[in-house]
């Protein structure tokens, strides 16, 4: 009788083992920043950059990952999720690029008078069902009452399996973004 009430409750102990979720893993996106120039070089801001909130699709505001599965179906992870809110990691580590990339400009936020204003707009952000992780949507700049808006799309390769797979995918997506935004941003400003 001890017997069987000793195997009942190593069942019943291997069977909540058994059942318990898998853990729940959190992502966010990474930059490399670029090295930081010798005081001596260091350039002091002459003209100012309004950078706007970022904005995201409303399937991209919760915190799970994106999945594209189909033309017609996106699957949002309920395991696998970032970190920080979408729009404030994309926010970030755009701000910190600008900072560090373009020295000329300092960045202003909220609503004050600046030389250039920058918004940014994110359509899509996910991986798709052929390996490929996909970024798109547009940005744009203004100077005073002109303003000129810019559609961009990336479409970065997997190098794996998996969700980290798919987030070091995006990061490096947002990489070319954000050089080509600076890019635009110093060709404006000639």
């Amino acid at each position: 009788m001890k017997l069987l009430i000793s195997l009942a409750i190593v069942f019943a102990i291997g069977l909540t083992a058994c059942s318990s979720p898998p853990p729940v893993s959190y992502y966010q996106l990474a930059i490399p920043m670029p090295a930081r120039p010798d005081r001596a070089e260091q350039v002091q801001p002459t003209r100012t950059l309004q950078l706007q909130p970022v904005r995201v699709a409303n399937y991209l505001n919760g915190s799970g990952l994106v999945m594209q599965r189909s033309d017609v179906e996106l699957l949002i992870a309920s395991r696998h999720l970032w970190a920080d809110a979408l729009d404030q990691q994309l926010y970030r580590l755009l701000a910190e690029q600008l900072q560090a990339r373009l020295p000329a400009f300092q960045l202003v936020r909220g609503h004050s008078a600046a030389d250039r204003q920058l918004q940014l707009t994110i359509d899509r952000f996910h991986a798709q069902a052929n390996g490929v992780a996909i970024i798109s949507g547009y940005y744009t700049l203004g100077a005073g009452s002109e303003q000129t808006s810019h559609a961009f799309s990336y479409q970065q390769p997997l190098t794996a399996d998996g969700y980290p797979a798919l987030v070091s995918a995006l990061s490096t997506g947002l990489q070319q973004l954000i050089s080509e935004l600076i890019t635009d941003i110093n060709q404006r400003d000639l």
